[in-house]
């Protein structure tokens, strides 16, 4: 079971980069970077863990330097990152905003520097060592075994031993088995060497086809001569079961099966990062669980591949409970997963699934801030949901570190938490299995200099996302819903604001201020804050029924252009060509946009509330962020880039004209806004779903180019950016056509070494346009409201689902309950065929209409021929068309085509002669290319 920073490595692989004007181009999509680390007397530092923070997603890519201290990364899809380098015995080197380029080659080279001694003190009474961490015996012996004689007793001679694991089957022709030696009576590994075979046929043909992209084939037939098994399942007693295995003792190749255990499991924890032991605890601890099996498969053809089944779900892919996947460079990426056998029997396999091990109900939550270093404690109330629970696992920050964990009772606990730099995984040892239904609490302490980064000027960055506070593992997009209690005390000079609201005014003490927040009555799946020296303004909306709406600037800005600023001062006083350029610069300011932003947010709100329904939170803080490319929202909280402040001469210095004018400007606040409904009021279940948060939150955004900014060709516009995004190849898509990658379902997983960073170009755009063509196929001119029948649909979304996780599955029944006549293609007053083709499928059609203008009995007549092609014979789909008679588009009906044909239109009386005649005019059906020829 993997954590989710490994999906990140292997989908995008590793790491860091710092842009080189004049660089050669690369041969593959993506950047890459390559560096060597030194220690202060430039020495080679060998073995330094380097990382790179991507803070849109919060995924950590990772490598490690070798033993000339260098590394090399290659297929990183582009944008701006935090890059750290930490090393044994060094103070860690860090980047803020270090820049990725698609199609560049980079040079960052990183000298490290001792520790200061009061550093290591102050680190050391934040979260001093604690006797409870890492302490259990059972877990030590498991941990212990990488560094000590564990392959001298139990071994297996085998010959066409079979190990079937769902849909793969692992055939051990000829060789030998070494089993490690057990632990409460158990062995929880295994390595092979010699003759075998991996054949594997995934269940479903989305799967096949996936697979597909990496193998050529829809199934796989690895051979193989070496196998490194950890399990907590009957593999060992399968084994010394079996007729084709004689159990023997000692062995001649057990040296060498245990440096080979050794090599992947030091891969394991200083690259994946992932505490496999804490996982193996987790189920001997709770025998009655059927238990897991990874396989690292050194194939013949592919040889980095991993399968794993876990019956509690692979983070990575979850609900979904097996997976295969490669951590190669090139073929890097999740093959294929899917849920086990006996769900697809049971019809249970969907994103509904609930495999929590615990309900998390509450977050009471005191900490401290001074200046990067954050100190604090949460005392989480939590209700079990799976008998037999003993190892409670959280998502941390692996930087914060914990100093104790105790229960209600004050009873101090184990807990597990290895080096930052290496498997930090945090869980809890329970010393009695938990009660289920029962409600417990525990306390956790913890504190950390590296979750709170600064980047000059009172500009600062709260890291990571979800897990600066102890959050719950494996439920939902971003952590279990529950109530929040925040207080934390920080520097009197600076602003602090979270999410949810005030409980109480604050107050000074001293140098410091108290602060504290809740949610109130209303649950949130994460909770956050933004912190720094804020100039601030707001306003309440009473159109929107009095929704409170803050804007939160820095006064300065941030290092970033601060740098700039000065080296295009030196510049200036050499090239006066440049003087305009830094003078506009140099006047670079966030905080005049106040105005502006609070009505933007406003607008947004009014149109979003109109159309999905009042959000319960009362109020929105729009506040800068220290990066210049994206956007972040919690609950009540948006993270804006400190760009979307500048003015647009400011953006055109420092981006040039045509990045100056990019949308992304205009569109990044109304799209963060929407996420206040999709992905916060309704969340997604799983990675399938998450199509749902982006692309409804895109398509929101287009609400607000056509009601705000009331301009039809900045909405079609807007559309024809979208379907390019979805039909055209892209270098950051290694040259593929992102629809013919698979189904936006897919989700992240789209991204691979195969296919670059081709989910962006699918979930966002294409997870629009699925709600953009229902909109419009609902869409009714001669209506008050044209859009009632769809407001009527989306609220009821909202409504039925309200602060729960959704699923695709969900908002299909939705769809079939306001399915109208016209829509109804299979005739059976359900949606299928809407959502087999575009939102599980992966066709996209071309259209061509030929018409000509007549006349009979006086009147104006269309006559045309409306072709679709592209498709399978069975693709279906409502096409509208439209006339202008002069002021602006009349939807004029629709046909019905079917697979690769021509619908005709025959004499079909106009109310005028018309200006002009189009199918799909306003971009409402999604097509590789759309043609209007008159005749």
């Amino acid at each position: 079971m993997f954590r989710r920073q490994v999906l990140s490595l292997v989908l995008v692989l590793s790491v860091l980069s710092s842009s080189l004007a004049g660089s050669p181009p690369l041969q593959a999509a993506g950047g890459q970077v390559a560096g060597t680390v030194t220690d202060p007397k430039g020495a080679l530092v060998v073995g330094a863990a380097v990382a790179l923070l991507d803070p849109v997603s919060n995924q950590t890519f990772t490598a490690v330097t070798d033993s000339q201290g260098r590394y090399q990364i290659a297929g990183l899809p582009a944008g701006s990152y935090v890059l750290t380098v930490s090393a044994r015995g060094f103070r860690d080197a860090r980047r803020e905003n270090v820049r990725v380029e698609e199609g560049r080659a980079a040079a960052a080279d990183v000298r490290l520097e001792l520790p200061a001694v009061e550093e290591t003190v102050t680190a050391t009474a934040a979260a001093g060592p604690s006797a409870r961490a890492n302490a259990d015996p059972n877990y030590r012996q498991l941990r212990q075994k990488l560094d000590s004689e564990q392959f001298t007793g139990d071994y297996a001679v085998v010959n066409n031993l079979v190990l079937r694991r769902d849909a793969a089957t692992f055939t051990l022709r000829s060789g030998e088995l070494y089993f490690l030696a057990p632990v409460l009576g158990r062995s929880t590994g295994a390595v092979f060497l010699g003759d075998g075979e991996l054949s594997l046929t995934p269940p479903t043909e989305t799967e096949r086809a996936s697979l597909a992209i990496f193998n050529e084939k829809p199934a796989l037939s690895e051979q193989f001569t070496q196998l490194v098994v950890r399990f907590t399942d009957k593999t060992f007693d399968e084994v010394k079961a079996s007729p084709n295995a004689a159990m023997r003792v000692g062995g001649a190749q057990a040296n060498r099966a245990r440096d080979l255990y050794r090599e992947y499991h030091t891969m394991l924890r200083k690259r994946f990062r992932f505490n496999v032991e804490l996982r193996a605890l987790a189920d001997l601890y709770s025998p009655e669980r059927p238990g897991f099996f990874t396989a690292f498969v050194t194939g013949k053809r592919h040889g980095k591949l991993v399968f794993q089944l876990d019956p509690l779900g692979i983070p990575e892919v979850a609900p979904e409970k097996v997976m295969l996947m490669s951590y190669g460079e090139r073929d890097g990426g999740v093959w294929t997963a899917f849920y086990l056998a006996g769900e697809y029997q049971r019809r249970t396999a969907t994103s509904n699934q609930d495999n929590r091990l615990v309900d998390i109900t509450r977050h009471e939550i005191d900490g401290v801030i001074r200046g990067t270093q954050l100190t604090a404690s949460d005392t989480v109330s939590f209700r079990p949901l799976r008998p037999g629970t003993r190892v409670l696992p959280f998502e941390l920050f692996r930087s914060l570190r914990v100093g104790s964990v105790r229960d209600e009772r004050g009873r101090e606990l184990d807990f597990v938490q290895e080096g930052k730099d290496e498997d930090a995984d945090f869980a809890v040892l329970l010393p009695e299995a938990l009660e289920v239904g029962r409600t417990y609490r525990v306390t956790v302490q913890y504190a950390g200099g590296d979750a709170i980064r600064d980047s000059g000027g009172g500009n600062f960055y709260l890291l990571p996302r979800s897990t600066w506070y102890p959050n719950a593992a494996n439920s939902g997009a971003f952590g279990d819903r529950a109530a929040f209690r925040i207080t934390f005390r920080y520097p009197k000079d600076m602003t602090f604001v979270g999410t949810g609201r005030l409980a109480e005014p604050e107050k000074v003490e001293g140098d410091m201020k108290l602060t504290h927040w809740t949610s109130g009555d209303v649950e949130l799946a994460v909770a956050g804050f933004n912190y720094g020296k804020f100039k601030v303004a707001e306003a309440k909306d009473q159109e929107s029924g009095g929704y409170e709406v803050q804007f939160f600037a820095n006064r300065d800005v941030p290092d970033q252009i601060r740098q700039l600023q000065n080296k295009l001062k030196t510049i200036a006083g050499d090239a006066p060509s440049v003087a305009a350029e830094a003078a506009a610069i140099e006047s670079a300011s966030t905080t005049g946009a106040a105005e502006q932003q609070l009505a933007e947010a406003q607008n947004s709100i009014r149109v979003f509330s109109a159309f999905f329904g009042r959000p319960p939170y009362g109020r929105l803080a729009m506040t800068q962020q220290p990066f210049g490319n994206f956007g972040q929202a919690w609950p009540t909280l948006v993270f804006m880039p400190y760009t979307a402040f500048l003015d647009e001469t400011t953006r055109a210095s420092l981006f040039g004209a045509q990045g100056a004018a990019d949308s992304f400007w205009q569109y990044v606040g109304p799209h963060e806004i929407a996420h206040q409904w999709w992905g916060h009021m309704l969340g997604w279940t799983s990675y399938h779903d998450q199509w749902m948060s982006e692309g409804f939150a895109e398509f929101s955004a287009s609400l607000y180019v056509q009601f705000v900014k009331r301009d039809l060709k900045k909405f079609t516009d807007f559309w024809e950016g979208q379907r390019r995004m979805i039909v055209e190849p892209q270098q950051a898509t290694q040259g593929r056509r992102p629809y013919t990658v698979g189904p936006v379902t897919q989700g992240y997983r789209l991204n691979s070494g195969k296919t670059g960073s081709v989910a962006r170009f699918m979930i966002y755009p294409k997870g629009a346009y699925i709600l953009h063509m229902l909109r419009m196929m609902m869409y009714d001119q001669r209506a008050q409201d044209p859009d009632a029948r769809f407001k009527a649909m989306m609220q009821d979304f909202v409504k039925t689902h309200f602060n729960r996780d959704v699923s695709t599955l969900d908002f299909k029944r939705i769809v079939d309950k306001h399915l109208t006549a016209d829509m109804d293609l299979g005739g059976n007053k359900r949606s299928d065929w809407f959502f087999a083709q575009w939102v599980y499928g992966k066709e996209v059609p071309a259209y061509q209409f030929d018409y000509s203008i007549g006349s009979a009995g006086g009147r104006a007549t269309l006559t045309g021929r409306l072709t679709q092609s592209g498709v399978s014979d069975n693709f279906t789909m409502l096409v509208p068309v439209w006339v202008d008679y002069g002021k602006g588009w009349t939807r004029l009906g629709a046909a019905t085509v079917v697979g690769n044909s021509a619908v005709d239109l025959a004499n079909v009386p106009l109310a005028a002669p018309p200006k002009r005649v189009a199918i799909c005019a306003l971009n409402d059906v999604l097509a590789t290319s759309i043609q209007n020829n008159r005749r």
